[in-house]
């Protein structure tokens, strides 16, 4: 992947791939249930779970997470369950004489060989965090206590209800101090309700805190930590959800499953995860997303955040479908729209390049460059395409 989208990538993850954008967790414990509820916002609707049921002794999990296999969330047969968030870039110091892991393979280690959060919090205090300094992490375990990790802090808390975001508890001298609208108006539904711990009060919760909109909730998970059912709801509909038993899930073997395909193909909710992965006309989906900013300039639309948006569209096409013939039809209507963008014209090069069509591939590198006489993965790519014509 050229270096351009890879540094949107790392901007839009905030230099850490286990989050999105704006996202949600919950957890109440009453009555010896805890119960957890967690919102997943992001553009692409292509989420997924994968079923791992371990080898020898590990604990079986089921994660959740894009095309790209990293996971956002797990929960694993013990009922340790963990979520992810972007944050603010908040510096970790405490890395001296700590084992440096993948942040990836620490969270999978986790997941397949504990069950409270005390084992997680010693655990972490040997690994170097410094992959996390734009992220959180947040664990619970069956009996209600949580630990957040954040910056070099681990947090442990056993209050019956809690709530967490794309924040820092640690920066913070209350909640009412957050100004993230969608976090408020979930605390300022849990403050009314005094609800019990239940699926239907947690989903009602994180409705409160869901978001509609390009970065949306594409997905709500709702856990039972001790009978193991697990509700969902599909982007921001909590009309309708379907509910698996995680223990049946985790005794079959290793499995995947899209999470809209789940749902029925006429809900609304399944339509646009439809819209947006259809490969004839992969740019319907952006389409009716400027059709309200009909008469926005070039300029307008680069600052709405578009070019990034259809590098995205284009790049999942192009990179994690393997289909380039759509990932072009994403980058044209890019470029049709904002026909100055050097990047989106070295994005339709590279989606050229890779469906063999060299000439075309040249010829958008070549705008590349005249837009950007800087552009160093265009000249690059030129010089690769000059071998490949020669070859012919």
């Amino acid at each position: 992947m050229k270096k351009s989208i890879i540094k949107f990538i790392v901007f839009i993850f905030l230099l850490n791939p286990i989050l999105g954008n704006a996202c949600s967790m919950y957890k109440i414990t009453r009555n010896g249930k805890t119960i957890v509820g967690n919102n997943e916002d992001w553009l692409s609707p292509n989420s997924k779970f994968w079923f791992e049921t371990g080898e020898a002794d590990n604990y079986r999990v089921m994660y959740m997470g894009q095309l790209d296999n990293f996971a956002q969330g797990a929960i694993n047969d013990r009922g340790l369950v963990f979520d992810g968030f972007a944050n603010p870039y908040l510096p970790i110091n405490n890395t001296e004489g700590k084992l440096e892991i993948p942040i990836g393979q620490v969270i999978k280690n986790i997941m397949q060989t504990m069950t409270n959060v005390e084992e997680v919090k010693t655990y972490l205090e040997t690994i170097s965090l410094n992959s996390l300094e734009s992220s959180q992490i947040v664990f619970v375990d069956t009996s209600g206590t949580y630990l957040i990790v954040e910056g070099d802090a681990l947090i442990i808390g056993e209050e019956e209800e809690k709530a967490f975001s794309n924040f820092y508890y640690s920066q913070i001298e209350n909640e009412e101090e957050v100004e993230l609208e969608y976090f408020q108006r979930g605390m300022e539904f849990i403050r009314a309700s005094k609800g019990d711990a239940s699926l239907s009060y947690c989903g009602d919760v994180m409705k409160s805190m869901s978001n509609e909109g390009v970065f949306g909730t594409q997905y709500t998970t709702v856990y039972d930590l001790n009978t193991l059912t697990v509700r969902i709801y599909l982007f921001h509909d909590y009309s309708q959800f379907v509910e698996i038993d995680l223990k049946d899930e985790l005794s079959k073997e290793n499995h995947t499953t899209m999470i809209a395909d789940m749902f029925p193909n006429n809900a609304t909710s399944y339509q646009h995860y439809a819209k947006y992965n259809d490969e004839e006309n992969p740019q319907q989906f952006l389409s009716e997303l400027v059709a309200t900013s009909q008469n926005a300039t070039e300029n307008e639309l680069i600052r709405m955040g578009l070019s990034g948006i259809v590098s995205m569209v284009g790049y999942e096409w192009l990179s994690q479908k393997n289909n380039a013939k759509a990932a072009i039809k994403v980058f044209k209507f890019g470029i049709e729209l904002m026909p100055n963008v050097a990047d989106l014209h070295d994005s339709l090069g590279e989606a050229y390049f890779e469906n063999q069509n060299y000439k075309l591939a040249k010829a958008s590198y070549e705008k590349s460059l005249i837009l950007n006489p800087n552009n160093k993965n265009a000249s690059d790519f030129l010089l690769k395409i000059k071998q490949k014509l020669k070859t012919r």
